[in-house]
């Protein structure tokens, strides 16, 4: 049910312009956002959140949304730093998220740990010292004990 301002993006990028979704912006500058209309729906009784895009964008636009949200927020992201995506999520929602910060982690880091035969280096190295495995052990298992807290009691 939340509401994105997408013109807040142009003042965003001017002021950071270094950041993931504004260097796409240079790079594609006759892109237009189209415009955004909530999609609420009812059905959707819990959310799990890491690492949220464009959260500065959903500044006035997340009043209507009453659901339990649980919140992540990688301390190390360069991708989407603090204090204008997790953060601004955070202060956006009208009732408090259940909200995680992870020292050490970086955005790629909510990735789960690549195991294959395809070892994309920007995808699969965390930062030295993090260790993305046992990371997702308890992640995993505080994304199910959320949901079944959230959707199980009535």
């Amino acid at each position: 049910g939340g509401n994105a301002d997408f013109m807040l993006i142009p003042p965003h990028c001017a002021a950071n312009p270094k950041v993931y979704e504004c260097q796409l912006v240079a790079e594609h500058p006759r892109a237009r956002p189209a415009p955004w209309t909530s999609q609420r729906d009812p059905r959707v009784r819990a959310a799990v959140i890491a690492a949220p895009a464009l959260g500065y964008a959903f500044k006035g636009g997340l009043g209507d949304v009453r659901i339990p949200i649980q919140l992540w927020r990688a301390d190390n992201d360069h991708t989407l730093p603090a204090p204008d995506y997790a953060d601004a999520v955070r202060a956006a929602l009208p009732v408090p998220p259940e909200f995680h910060t992870i020292p050490g982690a970086e955005h790629i880091d909510f990735v789960a740990p690549c195991n294959g035969p395809l070892q994309i280096r920007q995808v699969c190295t965390s930062d030295p010292g993090f260790d993305r495995a046992a990371f997702h052990r308890a992640f995993d298992a505080d994304v199910v004990r959320f949901f079944e807290s959230k959707l199980t009691a009535r």
